[in-house]
């Protein structure tokens, strides 16, 4: 059985978090839109493009990775200091497409920068959330 393009991208991010000891969220993907138990850090990616040519094999990505936590149980000061620990998780040594291509079995990263970060309250659950976007480039190995 293979991945696909998308499933593996959001499990090398979902890695990154992990592996760089965030605790206290529970992580998921796309493989599970529903039913996730608060905090948790959701990832999504999608690919928007194929590069240089069509049947290159080089695909640009569109990652969303999505940080929830409630908003009546948790401080302002409390969920910034774990998005920080969140987003420090893509700032490492190598750097983040290093770490990704490391982690897949099957694709090579070459570029995975955050391209904005956006912060919001969901009134209905009560939650606040934090959208990280991301530019993911990839091709198999």
């Amino acid at each position: 059985m293979t991945n696909s393009i998308e499933n593996e991208v959001e499990t090398s991010l979902a890695y990154a978090i992990t592996s760089a000891g965030v605790t206290g969220v529970n992580v998921y993907t796309s493989g599970r839109p529903t039913a996730r138990l608060l905090p948790f850090v959701y990832v999504d990616a999608e690919i928007d493009s194929e590069q240089i040519a069509p049947f290159t094999g080089i695909f640009d990505l569109g990652v969303t990775i999505t940080y929830v936590a409630r908003a009546d149980t948790s401080t302002n000061q409390g969920y910034d200091q774990k998005f920080f620990e969140i987003q420090q998780a893509f700032y490492t040594d190598p750097n983040l497409a290093s770490q990704m291509t490391t982690a897949s079995a099957s694709l090579e990263f070459y570029i995975a920068n955050i391209t904005n970060i956006g912060k919001r309250i969901v009134s209905p659950s009560r939650t606040w959330a934090t959208d990280i976007l991301m530019d993911v480039k990839a091709t198999a190995k």
